[in-house]
């Protein structure tokens, strides 16, 4: 199940409508084993994400996204975007918790727009990939061949999932 919160002021900057990013994460937790599990996800802007680098990592600067693993089920940090506080559009989650809690990704808008306009990357791969990446990181993995292999199972399922 996934969560989905964005900033106040964001607007809908990816390419994928609300509904088409919940089947396309549903279709990445049923790929790689976490159906079922609960994701929250932030859409954020650059100064956002950097804050969040700096207090919860100690890195200077934004990145395009951030991981925080829930410990034991139970939240690793509060949400970013506060249920009901400031955001554009409706809170889009559903009203039962399933059983187990994932974590928090925070994915900065503003990033992966520059990343696929200097790298050349087509946008919704690259939000996909992304995706992925945090996915993993939510399931316990670090960066290496483990990680690889999931995130590219992942983005092929999301993929498969917009046909």
């Amino acid at each position: 199940m996934l969560v989905l919160r964005r900033a106040l002021g964001m607007g809908w900057m990816l390419p994928l409508a609300p509904g088409e990013l919940r089947a396309v994460f549903a279709a990445m937790q049923e790929a790689t084993g976490l159906a079922g599990c609960a994701v929250e996800l932030d859409l954020v802007g650059d100064e956002e994400i950097a804050r969040l680098n700096a207090v919860h990592l100690g890195c200077t600067g934004p990145t395009n996204i951030l991981s925080f693993p829930a410990q034991d089920g139970e939240p690793a940090m509060p949400p970013v975007l506060p249920e009901d506080g400031p955001h554009d559009g409706p809170h889009d989650g559903a009203d039962e918790a399933p059983p187990s809690h994932l974590g928090w990704l925070v994915l900065s808008l503003d990033t992966w727009r520059r990343e696929c306009l200097l790298y050349g990357q087509e946008p919704v791969e690259h939000a996909l990939r992304l995706l992925a990446h945090g996915l993993g990181h939510l399931a316990g993995y670090d960066h290496g061949p483990e990680m690889d292999d999931f995130t590219e199972a992942a983005q092929e399922a999301g993929l498969a999932a917009l046909r």
